[in-house]
């Protein structure tokens, strides 16, 4: 589908000349004109944690929250722009504090937002909500190979994040 393939030139043309604030802006501008999911995604139906196009340099991803589904904190040891096309997304901001985390602040994305997170931001992800929440995510890099970190919500002690654990929770 050509929508589809736009968007995805799109993206790509925003990371080489712009970098994460490029991309947002570009996203932006889709969610604008989408006014609710892509037209090649259609209704939600379900959670999901699928790749829209990924290379060494970029991946789009299109996530669907479940309702009430929350991450431990993690990073994505890549920059990361958000656009939430439907629903809401709430996260709690954290920053190291020695061997561990403290929270710093919270954000909360609805439908049209966007946010550019730093390569070394900590959030915990949370869809408050009892529907499903549609998101694009984009990442600098190849996200399904960089290693990233996560802390134990209670304890805050850093571990190793394995993606399957994640995708896994995401199917409902």
């Amino acid at each position: 589908m050509r929508v589809r393939e736009d968007f995805i030139e799109a993206i790509k043309a925003a990371h080489e000349t712009g970098g994460a604030n490029r991309v947002r802006e570009t996203l932006a501008r889709f969610l604008a004109d989408w006014q609710g999911p892509p037209p090649w995604i259609g209704a939600l139906e379900r959670g999901d944690f699928s790749v829209i196009y990924r290379d060494g340099a970029l991946t789009i991803m299109n996530i669907i929250w479940p309702p009430g589904i929350i991450t431990e904190p993690h990073n994505h040891n890549s920059w990361a722009v958000i656009g939430i096309y439907q629903g809401r997304e709430d996260n709690l901001l954290w920053a190291r504090d020695g061997d561990g985390i403290k929270p710093i602040g919270a954000l909360t994305l609805s439908a049209g937002d966007t946010h550019a997170m730093r390569r070394d931001e900590i959030h915990t992800a949370f869809n408050p909500s009892q529907s499903l929440t549609g998101a694009i995510h984009i990442y600098e890099g190849d996200f399904l190979t960089t290693p990233k970190r996560e802390w134990d919500p209670v304890t805050h002690e850093e571990r190793p994040r394995i993606m399957a654990d994640t995708f896994g929770r995401f199917e409902t």
